[in-house]
This record gives C-alpha cells, sequence and structure tokens, in this order.
C-alpha cells in the first residue's frame, strides 16, 4: 500500500514546480502576451496521439479557420505542462483530468475549457491497457493482487483506474506496487522481468500485443465506459483576458473531434506523417474516442475515486475548475 507521505511528497513536489517555473522555457517563443497580440496560442501536449490530434487540425485546416496559430510543445505535455501553464510559458496546457483535478485542489488558478481523449465503451479494447509476459503466472486480473504494474507517473490516471477497475473485479489492490516509468521503457523492463505487468496506452498497447504480451485488464474502460482521460486547461487570468481565443480554440478542438470521429481512417493515415509513426501500427492501433464536450461525469467519477485514494484530503470545486 502507497503511504500517505508520498502522497503529500508528491503534491509538494508539483506545488515547488510550479512556483519554480520562469519565463526562461517553453515553446518556440511567442512573446509573453499569448494569443491576443498576433493570434498565436502557445499549447502543450502530451507526445503521441493527442499532440498528433492537434497536429491533424492543424494539417486539415481547422484552427487556421477559427484564426488560430498554434504553436505545441510535445515535451510539455501531461502534468509537466501544468508547471509551465502557471508559470506563463503556455497558453494552454493538454493533461489528464486527474492532474487538472488535483492541480485545482492545490489551489491553482486554472479552468478546464475542453475536453481531450475518451475511453472506448468497449471493455475488452480500448487505447489502454495492462499488460504481462508469456509465462509470467500473470493470466487475468485477478492474478495482478501484489504485482508490481508500471505506470508512467505515480498518484495518476494511470493508478486511480488500475485500483478502480481492480475493485470492479472484486481484487484486493492493497500489495499492488506501482512502479514510475516512462512508456517507452515498460516494454523492455516487461521483457527483462523487472515488472510484473505494465500499464501502457496507444501506440505501445499495439507493439506489445504485436510482441505476443497478455492485456489483462482495460482501466479507462472497465472502470468507467466512455471516462474522459484529457483535457485542455487555461489560467483564469488568459481566460478573462481573451475570451476569444479559448471561444475559437474551444470550436477548433469541437471541430477536429468531428472529423476524426468521422473519418477515423484519414486520422490513421496522418499518423506516419505526423507523428512518425509505423503505418502498420497507425492502421491497427485503437483509437482513443474524441467529443466536445467535457463529460462531468467523468471528472465527479474521478475526483470521487481521488478522496477514497487519499490523492487529496478534501472535495474538489468542479464550478470554479469548469469557470461557473
Amino acid at each position: 500500500m502507497r503511504q500517505h507521505i508520498l502522497r503529500t511528497a508528491v503534491a509538494a513536489g508539483v506545488l515547488l514546480c510550479v512556483s519554480a517555473c520562469g519565463a526562461s522555457t517553453g515553446p518556440e517563443a511567442s512573446g509573453g502576451d499569448g494569443e491576443g497580440s498576433d493570434g498565436v496560442i502557445r499549447i502543450g501536449e502530451t507526445d503521441g496521439v493527442p499532440s498528433a490530434f492537434l497536429r491533424f487540425g492543424v494539417q486539415q485546416g481547422v484552427f487556421e479557420e477559427h484564426g488560430i496559430e498554434l504553436e505545441i510543445d510535445a515535451s510539455a505535455g501531461g502534468a509537466a505542462a501544468i508547471p509551465a501553464l502557471v508559470g506563463g510559458n503556455l497558453d494552454i496546457a493538454g493533461s489528464n483530468v486527474v492532474s487538472g483535478l488535483l492541480a485545482a485542489e492545490r489551489g491553482l488558478p486554472l479552468r478546464m475549457i475542453a475536453p481531450g481523449t475518451f475511453a472506448t465503451d468497449d471493455p475488452t479494447s480500448d487505447f489502454s491497457a495492462v499488460l504481462a509476459a508469456e509465462g509470467s503466472g500473470i493470466e487475468s486480473a485477478e492474478d495482478l493482487a501484489g504485482a508490481s504494474i508500471a505506470v508512467n507517473t505515480l498518484e495518476n490516471i494511470g493508478d486511480i483506474t488500475i485500483e478502480a477497475a481492480l475493485e470492479e473485479r472484486g481484487v484486493d489492490t492493497s500489495g499492488v506496487e506501482f512502479v514510475e516509468l516512462g512508456f517507452p521503457d515498460m516494454l523492455p523492463a516487461l521483457a527483462n522481468g523487472q515488472i510484473d505487468a505494465a500499464w501502457v496506452i496507444e501506440p505501445f498497447l499495439t507493439m506489445g500485443l504485436d510482441d505476443g504480451l497478455t492485456p489483462v485488464l482495460w482501466p479507462y474502460v472497465e472502470s468507467k465506459e466512455g471516462l474522459q482521460i484529457g483535457s485542455y486547461l487555461t489560467t483564469q487570468e488568459f481566460a478573462e483576458r481573451d475570451p476569444e481565443a479559448v471561444a475559437a480554440f474551444q470550436a477548433a478542438i469541437a471541430d477536429t473531434a468531428r472529423l476524426v470521429t468521422e473519418d477515423p481512417d484519414a486520422f490513421r493515415r496522418a499518423l506516419p506523417e505526423i507523428e512518425e509513426l509505423d503505418p502498420a501500427i497507425a492502421d491497427t492501433m485503437v483509437l482513443p474516442g474524441f467529443h466536445s464536450e467535457v463529460d462531468e461525469a467523468s471528472l465527479e467519477f474521478l475526483a470521487d475515486r481521488m478522496v477514497r485514494s487519499g490523492f487529496v484530503d478534501g472535495e474538489i470545486d468542479l464550478d470554479a475548475l469548469l469557470g461557473r
């Protein structure tokens, strides 16, 4: 069982990182005034499908149609984007919902202005799964009791949804050990026996399946079908200073989501170029869902799980996060 002292240390680390974040780093320089002066929006997003989604929208001219030029920094995605956002180096940050909820609970002045990726509605197929090696003795979710499972970030959406999905199956999670590894390092670590199982997302999921690994749990969709995973955050200051930019970004995200939903094959065909992804993997990997509206039921579910898991000490003010 993870200790409360670790939770406190992680939360403190987030706050220290935010407070130390100055104006010296970030995507290509566009000045400190953000979108308001030149139509440029500096955005940090997770490398892979999330950043590819944005690049696809740029490629298709969607953001240009809405008067936006995106400067995408894929190295500053996820939890790393939040310090850059609060420090003024980004205008918008793409981050998973749990990171956004945790930052809001810590008092950071953020607004969730649009959704990112969503889990599928199929409990046997999603863009995220826990994989185990053949012959490891882990053949089902029940075998994960007491196992070491790699996640890319401790105290975040991976371990929260894994615990929730295992509890749904009646599995005791008290002995599960989460080990922090980057997604590219997980499959080699699994092959070398350093960990018992690995929680991966696409394209690493398809790579693992191609290598003969066994999916034993689909945490996102098994914890809640159609769960909202990703989100786009901005600061309250930016939202109030430039509501036109926020509205234009929201419209562009909705239009890009519609394009991907209506023609996923076009998105797949673009992936090898915009993400340098193997075409064979792009053709077969499971794509996340994309929608135009934030799913409040997902936010409430994850906020409740964060309280139950001890990630936060009290309720999270969703109204403030959603700007109501």
